[in-house]
């Protein structure tokens, strides 16, 4: 008998903090909203590399912001940070919400990483056991590592979000660099590549 009084004096106290948790973990969820959506702008960029050990020489990928009457858009020059493809404001938003959706595991920062020359990455060790995906933004830098045997996967709908020839080209390209399949692919559409 002793104990079910017990179990009733209790239950007014539990019950809040069982729903009182409940409604601080709502609160901490939304406070860690990502950033990544809210932040791409002129300045946002967007690196793939990935180096698997043994193999040849791997160049990161990288997207950048051009106005879209500037004349190196659509134009994937090698720079020392690697292959850099220029993208229009809108096809940048657009390729970040496809990596927001792509269910990777973002680990987000305030401070704006300054993208090096690629000749350090491997030295730094990044990029060697999965492809690291950064997105560097006015606001913060976000960083996503996918395992090997998700690449094809995870960098195939990111297709939707190019809609200028030369980045979709230079991006299918370089998931056919890590054994994915790309349809109809073109290797030779752009000769100076």
């Amino acid at each position: 008998m002793m104990s079910k009084s017990m179990s009733f004096w209790a239950l007014p106290l539990i019950f809040p903090l069982v729903v009182g948790g409940g409604w601080a973990q709502l609160g901490q969820k939304h406070k860690q909203v990502s950033f990544l959506n809210s932040a791409v702008d002129e300045k946002t960029v967007v690196r793939f590399f990935y180096y698997p050990a043994g193999d040849y020489i791997r160049i990161p990928l990288l997207f950048r912001v051009v106005e879209e009457d500037n004349p190196v858009l659509n134009t994937a020059p090698m720079r020392e940070e690697g292959r850099t493809v220029y993208i229009s404001l809108p096809e940048m938003r657009n390729l970040v919400q496809a990596l927001t959706r792509s269910g990777l595991g973002w680990e987000e920062t305030e401070a704006v990483e300054v993208l090096g020359s690629y000749k350090d990455l491997t030295r730094a060790g990044i990029g060697l056991d999965t492809m690291d995906v950064r997105v560097v933004t006015a606001k913060g830098t976000a960083k996503a590592d996918i395992s090997p045997r998700a690449i094809c996967m995870i960098l195939k709908p990111l297709d939707a979000a190019l809609k200028t020839p030369r980045p979709l080209w230079e991006f299918q390209g370089f998931r056919l660099n890590y054994g994915c399949k790309v349809p109809g692919f073109k290797p030779h559409s752009y000769p100076d590549h």
